[in-house]
């Protein structure tokens, strides 16, 4: 039997719906075949559950019946018992969670994987005549999934919610404008997430205020990408996504890349880049583009990093430019290095405190660039709040 409280350590649907299968089961196998899922991903779920419960402080099986606060984790456990073995008095020693990150996400990873991968929905090649020397752009800026934004502090509330609508809403803009190309590159220039572990800090570890688990807010934030991607193939032949890491979420992106990858498996109109390099190039004919985040290399260093990584791309193209986002806001083109354009893009999120603080204010646009293979860019619409 499996003790019903540990629904209260479920931090995902799939969680409580192996736990439930669980309950109302004889074993693990019987529910496993209840869910559709094999023994194995059963028992790493449920382990994954006891993991976080324990973590709490919560272990019947062990006698630790005390929970400690959200945020803190159960260090030790000193029990009493009496003569006839019953426990008298139990002090619980916490600290600050301090888990194994890389390890935690693997693990959320995992489970996310085992049961999405290759279920991307079917999608019908659009049948429309297309500019076959076009290429769309669509470059995402900072969205920073998991900020939270006050009104009273910052002047505008964001949260979730608010990011998964606003994201939306806004691509779907775009889309509804999308000029006739087969092939759209989406690049996504990094803070995708505004964490990147499960205690609310950035990668360097600086403390945020985040809305919401970590499970919760990959989970959304891979929801939105996969809509991004699904409305994105209803209108191209072609959809090449490129995630790029941030200051905020260097690890996280490479679960989005595995994620990302495995649903879209089966579709073969579909690739997801996965290079780990910090910046990345496209060739298009005459024109090339460099997308990077820009807190390293530095948007003025670029072109200078363009010239150094990728000379034969540079040396067969006339056109070239460099996107990033990092600045949160839109900043005039500048002409940085031998012709080569380079150009910070905005994202959708509100300020936090910080950044209100700072007098730093958000561009809050998403831009959709048209690129020829022998003009360079030719057009582009930019949709706004």
């Amino acid at each position: 039997m499996i003790d019903e409280s540990l629904l209260e350590f479920c931090v995902t649907e799939r969680q409580e719906e192996v736990v439930l299968a669980k309950m109302n089961s004889a074993n693990n196998a019987e529910a496993a075949k209840k869910l559709g899922i094999c023994v194995r991903v059963m028992q790493k779920t449920l382990q994954t559950v006891k993991k976080a419960a324990a973590a709490r402080g919560w272990s019947p099986g062990n006698d630790m019946n005390h929970v400690v606060p959200d945020g803190f984790i159960a260090k030790g456990v000193s029990t009493l018992y009496d003569d006839e073995g019953n426990v008298k008095v139990q002090w619980v020693k916490s600290n600050l969670q301090q888990e194994d990150q890389l390890e935690q996400i693997k693990n959320a990873l995992d489970e996310f994987l085992e049961f999405q991968k290759g279920k991307s929905p079917f999608v019908p090649k659009p049948k429309k005549k297309t500019k076959g020397n076009e290429l769309a752009v669509v470059n995402i800026g900072d969205s920073h999934f998991g900020m939270l934004a006050n009104e009273s502090i910052s002047g505008e509330d964001y949260n979730l919610a608010i990011a998964t609508q606003r994201h939306k809403d806004v691509f779907m803009r775009l889309m509804n404008n999308a000029p006739d190309c087969d092939t759209i590159v989406i690049n996504q220039l990094g803070d995708f997430f505004h964490i990147d572990n499960f205690e609310s800090t950035t990668t360097k570890g600086t403390r945020v205020d985040s809305d919401g688990h970590l499970e919760q807010i990959f989970s959304i934030g891979l929801e939105v990408l996969s809509f991004i991607t699904e409305e994105a193939l209803k209108r191209y032949k072609n959809v090449i996504v490129r995630h790029v890491k941030g200051n905020h979420d260097s690890v996280l992106t490479l679960a989005i890349k595995a994620h990302q990858q495995a649903y879209w498996r089966n579709n073969k109109r579909v690739t997801i880049e996965m290079s780990d390099a910090p910046c990345w190039v496209f060739e298009w004919g005459k024109t090339a583009f460099l997308v990077s985040h820009g807190h390293a290399p530095k948007p003025n260093k670029l072109a200078e990093y363009f010239t150094a990584k990728y000379p034969e791309v540079w040396g067969r193209t006339k056109h070239r430019y460099c996107y990033h986002g990092h600045i949160h806001s839109k900043n005039t083109a500048i002409e940085t290095y031998g012709g080569c354009i380079t150009e910070s893009f905005a994202g959708l999120p509100s300020s936090d405190k910080w950044h209100n603080e700072q007098g730093y204010v958000s561009g809050q646009s998403m831009c959709l660039i048209v690129l020829d293979k022998e003009k360079g860019e030719v057009r582009r619409s930019t949709e706004r709040l």
